[in-house]
């Protein structure tokens, strides 16, 4: 599996846990893209934050066809005017 670099921004969303192999609680929504958070470090903080909208760095992995972030660091957005570009 390849992991690369990554920054969204996005709305966090909870996922039920029974649906995700990896356990994510929670997801972030970024054009109508799903990137399930990876339930360890800085990720666990953002359960925390659902219905927000953070901007998201951390490492990207894609496995059948689910995308996966494990959050490196996020910062939640006070502007939300970027939804409008």
């Amino acid at each position: 599996m390849n992991k690369s670099p990554l920054t969204i921004k996005g709305y966090v969303t909870a996922v039920p846990r029974s649906v995700d192999a990896r356990q994510a609680r929670v997801a972030v929504i970024q054009d109508d893209v799903e990137y399930r958070i990876v339930p360890r470090g800085a990720g666990v903080d953002l359960d925390d934050e659902v219905s927000l909208t953070v901007e998201v760095t951390g490492q990207h992995e894609e496995v059948d066809g689910v995308n996966y972030l494990v959050v490196r660091g996020y910062t939640v957005l006070e502007d939300d005017s970027w939804l409008e570009e």
